[in-house]
């Protein structure tokens, strides 16, 4: 399978699945196993594909996008509501539960709008205004206004790239065997990524003195 073919078997599976892998992206993406699914970059390709597409609207990406991370924020705020601090515990988060509620504490619900980039805070501000009983109404207009702003930024990059389609077209058909080259380096920047990231989730889970050996 040569690029080519690639973009049109992802312009395929989007075409099917896309508004599905858009919504769960986005939903996971906000979880604190964010890592494991890029959904930024689901995003940028939706938004890429969609350009110049009429079974892949943009409008429609941008509404299920934004609808599965406010519903990550949501799940977030009520399981902290109703369980307190036992899934901090749970997963040994003490360190990004206790930085997001000074966060919360200093700069209220609007931290959620511009701790969208990182990935090991914003769900825990969430879950912190939960376990802190935060105002429902504004936790809810800040977790969608984060949600809307992300979706919009991510989509429209890839939106604004898809005017470039043809040239990539005709640049990966020239190029052949190189283009195969440039792809497994982005596939290796973002695998080092997301290693990267679990390393930092393994960097702030704090050893217990009665840890067996």
């Amino acid at each position: 399978m040569d690029v080519l073919s690639l973009l049109d078997f992802l312009a395929s599976l989007f075409e099917k699945w896309g508004y599905a892998i858009v919504f769960l992206g986005s939903l996971i993406e906000i979880t604190p196993f964010g890592w494991t699914v890029p959904g930024g970059a689901i995003l940028v390709v939706a938004g890429y594909l969609s350009n110049g597409n009429s079974n892949l609207p943009l409008v429609p990406i941008i509404i299920y996008g934004t609808l599965g991370a406010w519903l990550a924020f949501l799940l977030a705020y009520i399981l902290g509501k109703k369980t307190g601090m036992w899934l901090v515990r749970k997963l040994k988060q003490e360190k990004n539960a206790e930085f997001a509620k000074k966060l919360l504490e200093k700069n209220g619900g609007v931290i959620l709008t511009t701790s969208m980039m990182a990935n090991l805070t914003r769900f825990w501000i969430s879950y912190i205004a939960g376990v802190e009983n935060y105002n429902f109404w504004k936790f809810n207009f800040f977790a969608m206004s984060a949600s809307l702003s992300w979706v919009l930024l991510m989509a429209f990059v890839g939106y604004f790239a898809g005017y470039e389609k043809e040239n990539l077209r005709k640049l990966t058909s020239s190029l052949g065997i190189l283009a195969w080259v440039f792809l497994i380096i982005a596939v290796v920047v973002i695998i080092r990524a997301i290693r990267h990231e679990r390393e930092h989730l393994k960097k702030d889970i704090p050893h217990t003195q009665n840890e067996n050996h």
